[in-house]
């Protein structure tokens, strides 16, 4: 009615009328106005928002204002936010987050609590944010006391979380995007719920929610769940990915799904995605396949793939995605999240040996060759050096460690190429310790083929061989396999090459294959690492290493953290304003801070550069006021 909407406006025009213009919060000169939840204006329409904007413009002397709903109102509006931020980030439009929550000293209540763990909670909800920011961040709230959601300055909490406030806002205009956090799911392969009356979890979560309810039951022998219908309609079964597992900003991802094929419907999958077309900013992203059911009465697999993957905890109950279902009766044994761009041993039980190069050799690693130190582990890699005269091995010399049927996986990268043709190194099998024999794998590049892959092995000499244009100061695996075939003309030998960026899948065929046997003896030996034979000039880097052999105990393969790519800072000619341009190289999608001193010992921050593409240009303005400057650049944070 007129005057609802005259009752509506009022609120917000005596507010106004109470502060300030100059303290008005404004984007391109419009004041800043939330709504509540709708709750509080049930029988709302359109008109409303359309009245506030034209009668705040009369009062106000024309500003229209900015004006924000929560995600409840049935209206179109400039922007949009979800309330309840302080129980986990949301992000509908304008984001907004909190310390915590508990409403134990409301009465009448059945509290709800959600423990602030000491500020971590606050700031794994500032890092999701930051992963993928929006213009906008709402703070939930500044002095909240009775449902404990307060930043603002407390006895119990001093100025610790207005300390935190700015450090997460200084990295926010900054444009830092915040390493990913480490746990116990990084780096492994997948993420899986197996669905029963007590789930079996890791790294994935089944719960339940008013529109997500389940019941345990057993469908043709085997444990699972149902999904159970709710009042306003559809059934859904939720999921929340462990924050370890999570990989990039934006992920390809596969979900398998084990389901009961009834007769009639279908479902599909609506994750946390990118598409800012879909419903709430995406956070529904409905994934491109639709299964149908046909009654066939069997257990059978699905699987989805998905592109633009936030998994930002967005959907309901901080769900990073949703089975949505129309089929009844429906039932789900078991939901595993894969990562494609990881091998497939990562945090699987294999029989072998891995080594990540954090400590000294251990006594089962013999280097053979011209020189013992062409192999130093340095900052947790293995350093590996090109020698002037001939090819060196670091051999592992465990029991059990020179079966004939022997997979070597390893990630490395070349830092520095000789001049003229170059031979930085490689990956070994079947080799032995007196240096007679070997498998080898290499990475190479000569002036008449440019950059390669090739077996070499020591007594026959050069093998297959492909380009592959390998690139410096850029991670790589490489995969190794020896499992000799007594037939003419099939393959003994295996490997193949890829990026090591946890984004690229393994491919799915060899790179290059070799049928030495029994043309020529059987090989056996040890597995190793290889340093290769140029001008010397060449170096490369090992940080993972990984033997699979049957004669070796059973292990849980750990990828340790990938080491960010060599930074470099290189200055350019002054301006003519006297400006100097500063040029940085580094690890893509990570923040570098730019410092200066004038004595190397003080040193002040000039800037935070975000390298986008693994490259950033920053001007200092200030160069002129110094006779000389040095500058530097750490990742950051």
């Amino acid at each position: 009615t007129a005057r609802g909407r005259e009752w509506f406006y009022e609120s917000i025009r005596d507010f106004f009328s109470l502060i300030p213009p100059r303290h008005w919060a404004m984007i391109n000169g419009q004041p800043v106005v939330f709504l509540y939840n709708s709750s509080f204006a049930v029988a709302h329409d359109q008109s409303c928002i359309d009245y506030v904007k034209q009668a705040f413009a009369r009062d106000f002397g024309g500003h229209v204002p900015y004006l924000v709903r929560e995600i409840s109102w049935r209206a179109q509006s400039d922007n949009v936010y979800a309330w309840g931020g302080a129980l986990g980030l949301k992000n509908p439009g304008i984001a907004s987050l909190g310390p915590g929550y508990n409403d134990s000293a409301v009465p009448g209540r059945t509290p709800l609590i959600v423990d602030r763990q000491g500020g971590a909670f606050f700031e794994r909800n500032w890092t999701r944010f930051l992963w993928n920011p929006s213009r906008i961040v709402a703070v939930e709230t500044w002095n909240e006391y009775h449902e404990a959601t307060d930043i603002a300055a407390s006895k119990e909490y001093g100025r610790a979380y207005i300390e935190l406030i700015r450090k997460y806002v200084d990295m926010f205009k900054a444009g830092v995007r915040p390493t990913l956090p480490r746990g116990p799911y990084s780096d492994v392969k997948f993420v899986s719920a197996t669905l029963q009356a007590t789930n079996v979890e890791t790294g994935l979560e089944q719960f339940e929610f008013a529109d997500g309810a389940t019941v345990a039951t057993n469908v043709a022998g085997s444990d699972c769940r149902a999904a159970a219908p709710n009042p306003t309609g559809g059934r859904y079964i939720y999921l929340r990915i462990d924050d370890s597992f999570k990989w990039a900003p934006s992920m390809q991802a596969e979900v398998d799904v084990e389901y009961f094929d009834s007769s009639g419907g279908s479902f599909a999958v609506e994750f946390d995605g990118s598409d800012t077309n879909a419903p709430f900013n995406g956070a529904y992203t409905r994934s491109s396949t639709t299964v149908y059911l046909d009654g066939s009465q069997l257990w059978r697999p699905a699987r989805f793939n998905f592109s633009g993957a936030r998994f930002i905890n967005s959907q309901n109950g901080g769900a990073d995605f949703r089975l949505a279902v129309s089929a009844d009766p429906f039932f789900v044994r078991r939901v595993k999240v894969i990562r494609p761009g990881v091998p497939d041993e990562a945090g699987q039980v294999v029989t072998g040996y891995q080594a990540n190069f954090t400590a000294p050799l251990a006594t089962e690693w013999v280097a053979l060759g011209p020189a013992s130190d062409l192999f130093q582990p340095t900052n947790g890699v293995l350093r590996i050096r090109s020698s002037t005269n001939t090819i060196g091995q670091l051999l592992l010399t465990l029991p059990g460690a020179n079966t004939t049927t022997q997979e070597l996986l390893a990630r490395t990268r070349i830092t520095r190429l000789a001049l003229g043709d170059a031979m930085p190194g490689g990956i070994a099998v079947a080799a032995s310790t007196n240096g007679q024999i070997g498998l080898s794998y290499l990475l190479r590049s000569t002036a008449q083929a440019g950059r390669q892959t090739a077996f070499r092995e020591t007594s026959l000499g050069w093998g297959p061989q492909t380009t592959f244009a390998w690139a410096t100061n850029v991670w790589y695996w490489l995969r190794l396999r020896h499992a000799a075939n007594s037939l003419s003309g099939l393959p003994d030998v295996w490997a193949k090459t890829w990026r090591a960026d946890g984004l690229t899948p393994e491919p799915t065929g060899w790179l290059l294959v070799w049928d030495y046997y029994p043309g020529q003896p059987l090989r056996t030996g040890f597995a190793g690492l290889v340093s290769g034979g140029d001008n010397g000039g060449s170096e490369m880097e090992c940080d993972f290493f990984l033997l699979k052999s049957d004669g070796l105990p059973e292990i849980i393969v750990t990828l340790p953290e990938q080491k960010p790519a060599l930074a470099s800072l290189a200055a350019g000619r002054p301006l003519t304003s006297g400006a100097l341009l500063l040029q940085l190289t580094g690890e893509p999608s990570r923040s570098y801070q730019v410092e200066a001193s004038i004595d190397l010992t003080s040193w002040i921050g000039l800037a935070a550069v975000e390298l986008t593409k693994g490259a950033a240009e920053y001007l200092d303005p200030a160069a002129t006021n110094f006779t000389h400057r040095f500058y530097r650049a750490r990742l950051w944070p």
